[in-house]
């Protein structure tokens, strides 16, 4: 019986490393799950646990981001996490706009008004998030579905998403909910198509 224990231990141990092994790349895996096996997925998903006044998560969906929606197209579904620092409210709005279509532009657009107008925590109250909402074509939804009860949860999920990956600093990406890799343009290259069926050249 303790044979059986310990060569189940063993085993336990030895998949990540032998996963780890066939993938190139710079990241690290949270334990105690392994990562998918090369070459085996269609569509490799990311979470991107981010901060909204986080300069680094402003980088990389600036140039990061962008650069590999354009270089996978479907290939690569990332997922914006906010994590709720400084209060939740502009998480909720990008929810909103999410399902509108319209996120990545107001998320583009908050950004844009923290680093670039020089607005800052400003952009943590509800008067300049409405406007930002305005601009978009979302005031309806700003002043009926802020305090919904479904964009409530999609904000409190993603702030345990992060608290679940135990993640502390941002901008933190996931890969396939296991690998935590190395931000650098190059390097998540590698590692998507690592992972994909079909790689992109």
């Amino acid at each position: 019986m303790k044979k059986f224990a310990l060569l189940a231990l063993f085993s336990l141990l030895l998949i990540p490393l032998t996963a780890l092994a066939v993938i190139p790349g710079k990241f690290d895996v949270i334990v105690p799950f392994s990562p998918p096996p090369a070459n085996s997925l269609d569509q490799v998903t990311i979470h991107d646990v981010f901060a909204f006044d986080c300069p680094h998560c402003y980088d990389f969906f600036s140039n990061e981001y962008k650069a590999l929606k354009k270089k996978f197209k479907n290939k690569v579904k990332i997922i914006h996490q906010p994590i709720g620092w400084r209060g939740p409210d502009p998480g909720r709005l990008y929810f909103i706009a999410e399902q509108k279509g319209k996120g990545d532009q107001v998320l583009a657009m908050t950004f844009d008004f923290i680093f670039n107008k020089g607005l800052g925590k400003e952009m943590f109250k509800r008067d300049k998030l409405q406007f930002v909402a305005r601009l978009n074509g979302l005031t309806k939804e700003f002043n009926t579905m802020m305090d919904a009860p479904e964009i409530v949860k999609k904000m409190n999920d993603s702030m345990a998403y992060a608290q679940s990956k135990k993640i502390d600093s941002t901008p933190t990406l996931v890969i396939e909910d296991v690998m935590i890799p190395n931000r650098h343009y190059s390097n998540l290259v590698t590692i998507i198509n690592a992972l994909l069926k079909e790689p992109v050249q």
